[in-house]
């Protein structure tokens, strides 16, 4: 068993007692309602990113066309990443399933490697969605944007 594997099935084997007591003891607190609030802070992480790339875009001196451009790219992006989140989130809570079932490693690793397989199809989606973006941007505007994410990089260092 490989480092990766091991870590992941040990992860969940704390996860999945810890919520269920929590689940128990706090019966308000239903596995939907709990789901929620995680999609809902990961939601505001990715939400504060999106303030960052906004504020980026607005220091590039956007044509009102580009802006336009940008914003249909970028609706186009939010809802494929959304459908795929939910089909992670599908995979994971059947992983979650397995590990507290009889399940054979084999099935384990088989749902394993789909949440694997979802989540490199997610950052796929993020560097395609990159490059549209890039190719409404002037070759200035991808230099100067270039400059400020580097400079943002060093002042979170």
């Amino acid at each position: 068993m490989n480092w990766r594997t091991f870590s992941a099935v040990t992860a969940a084997m704390l996860i999945v007692p810890w919520g269920t007591y929590v689940a128990r003891a706090n019966p308000e607190i239903s596995e939907e309602n709990l789901t929620m609030q995680l999609s809902q802070m990961k939601h505001d992480k990715r939400g504060s990113r999106g303030r960052g790339m906004e504020r980026l875009m607005q220091q590039l001196n956007l044509t009102p066309e580009q802006s336009e451009q940008i914003k249909a790219i970028k609706e186009q992006s939010k809802t494929e990443t959304q459908a795929l989140m939910q089909q992670m989130q599908t995979s994971r809570q059947e992983m979650r399933s397995l590990l507290a079932s009889d399940s054979s490693p084999e099935q384990l690793r088989d749902r394993h490697q789909a949440v694997q397989n979802l989540h490199q199809e997610l950052g796929t989606n993020r560097f395609e969605t990159m490059l549209e973006i890039r190719e409404v941007l002037t070759p200035e505007q991808r230099t100067q944007m270039a400059e400020l994410i580097e400079q943002r990089r060093e002042k979170f260092k």
